[in-house]
């Protein structure tokens, strides 16, 4: 099996090589505007999308208009329009919004050279740029297929997608474990461990307060003004290092251990809308968390099991089966059937692992002989360890 890996580099520019870049990202977020402004006004007129060749074969003329366009690798510009295909087609569907437009202020240009790049351990060459020294800090694994080369603020980064071949190894079902995310504790797990909410926002909270009230006596259009919204994204950035650090950290123990995960396919655009919860929801980061969990499992071939969002498993006893309301207030479940008391989270945990078993039985996963999972699902009903 073939999987795709990005390897993130810090790049060293010199002054003049910093120019070429900025110029480069610039004319790629011009590019990127004007052929989305050019949809949506097509759209309007025909209720038609303009997709990646037609956008392509208008370059040469786009070229010609606006002369400093020809100073970027014409390759990079192409990939623009590669790049505004996808999104229009993701915005079909349901999880995807509408592209949108891309900010200058925001410091966040990008361009991508698919050929004519080179990689060595001190420098990698980008085409109409030159030789630019990087930190090379970890080996590349697999074969370089394209690089992209992105700003965050005032650092620039060369990222190296590679295509690597893995051989493939049968899925073992010994020890597959549920996980119920949340607020107070970030993941609790089906066999007893929590993994604590580090509350990444809080740590920086008042240091952030602190340097927003001074951009905002700032007087707009200085250089000063520009000087604090640069400390300000420093340390939005901290935030941003520290939460992935966590996350991977955390994603990457448990695909170790355990030979798969079942989450619950939770709605979070919908939890946002509960305005007292959303900065702490959006700290935890429960769609990064799943999609790392998800894409490690394939890449080590682990089961990753997703149960319906609308499954009572906050509500339902993980050992006989009972119901009874469970506001947010209440911490402990108290069977009134069987007489058993266990922590909110660990009996919904116990119960999304559960649902995906059955899930995992009817997919024939168990097909190959396995009985010993298929006796502990019977089994786990009848008794659970409190």
């Amino acid at each position: 099996m073939k999987i795709q890996k990005g390897f993130r580099y810090r790049l060293k520019p010199t002054k003049q090589q910093e120019q070429k870049l900025l110029q480069h990202g610039g004319n790629t977020r011009f590019l990127w505007n004007h052929f989305l402004k050019t949809n949506i006004d097509y759209y309007k007129e025909t209720k038609k999308f303009k997709f990646y060749h037609e956008l392509a074969v208008s370059l040469p003329k786009l070229k010609d208009e606006h002369p400093f366009l020809k100073e970027s690798f014409s390759q990079s510009l192409q990939m623009v329009a590669r790049q505004l295909d996808k999104a229009l087609e993701d915005s079909f569907k349901k999880e995807k919004g509408f592209p949108s437009f891309k900010k200058k202020a925001l410091l966040n240009d990008s361009f991508t050279c698919p050929q004519k790049w080179r990689l060595s351990k001190g420098s990698v060459f980008i085409p109409k740029i030159g030789e630019v020294r990087w930190i090379k800090h970890r080996a590349l694994q697999g074969k370089p297929k394209s690089i992209t080369i992105s700003q965050d603020g005032n650092k620039w980064y060369c990222s190296v997608l590679c295509e690597k071949e893995v051989k493939e190894k049968e899925k073992k079902t010994d020890t597959i474990v549920g996980i119920d995310v949340g607020l107070k504790e970030f993941a609790t797990l089906s066999d007893g461990k929590v993994t604590g909410n580090p509350k990444h926002i809080k740590k920086y909270e008042k240091k952030l307060t602190k340097e927003q009230k001074k951009l905002s006596k700032k007087q707009k259009g200085s250089k000063n003004r520009s000087k604090q919204r640069m400390k300000i994204r420093k340390i939005h950035c901290k935030i941003k290092n520290v939460r992935q650090d966590f996350l991977h950290k955390t994603t990457s123990n448990m695909i170790a251990k355990y030979d798969g995960v079942i989450l619950e396919d939770l709605n979070v655009r919908g939890i946002m809308k509960n305005h007292h919860l959303a900065k702490s929801i959006a700290d935890v980061s429960w769609s990064e968390f799943r999609r790392q969990l998800e894409y490690k499992a394939k890449w080590n071939f682990k089961h990753f099991v997703l149960i319906g969002r609308f499954e009572p498993t906050s509500k339902i006893c993980s050992n006989c089966g009972c119901a009874q309301d469970m506001p947010l207030s209440k911490r402990q479940f108290d069977c009134p059937d069987c007489g058993i008391s266990i922590d909110r989270d660990l009996n919904a945990s116990i119960n999304i692992r559960n649902i995906g078993l059955n899930t995992l039985g009817r997919r024939g996963i168990n097909a190959c002989g396995d009985e010993r999972l298929l006796s502990s699902m019977k089994q786990e009903k009848e008794c659970l360890v409190n």
